[in-house]
């Protein structure tokens, strides 16, 4: 029975594809930074008044934000680190593809067939 598609111990890759997805992370990174900057801008008043009445949720609403922020910087820079590798690495994958394919094309000119008794 004949199978069409890759077979065992072969590996595809859609370049575009990673090199896409890499794209989404690194635009979705920079949607979460503005998603702080909103947020910013929204808790301004609420600085202002509940954060500097020195009560004790106010306290515990300061020190949530911070480590908040603090979680979305990370993840932040996690995903665009993540993002860009995945657009790199794709780019090298195919380098490296084309780069094989030219080598086997290339090892194979002006050779005779080889023929086994």
């Amino acid at each position: 029975m004949t199978t069409a598609g890759p077979s065992a111990g072969t590996v595809t890759m859609n370049y575009g594809a990673v090199s896409g997805a890499g794209e989404k992370l690194v635009q979705y990174s920079g949607e979460i930074n503005n998603a702080l900057q909103a947020l910013d801008t929204a808790l301004g008043p609420v600085r202002e008044t509940w954060y500097r009445s020195g009560s004790q949720s106010g306290v515990e609403a300061q020190a949530a934000e911070s480590g908040l922020r603090a979680a979305l910087v990370a993840i932040t820079e996690i995903i665009t680190r993540i993002g860009t590798l995945l657009g790199n690495s794709a780019m090298e994958a195919a380098d490296l593809d084309n780069a094989l394919s030219n080598g086997f094309r290339n090892s194979g000119q002006g050779m005779s067939p080889t023929t086994y008794a």
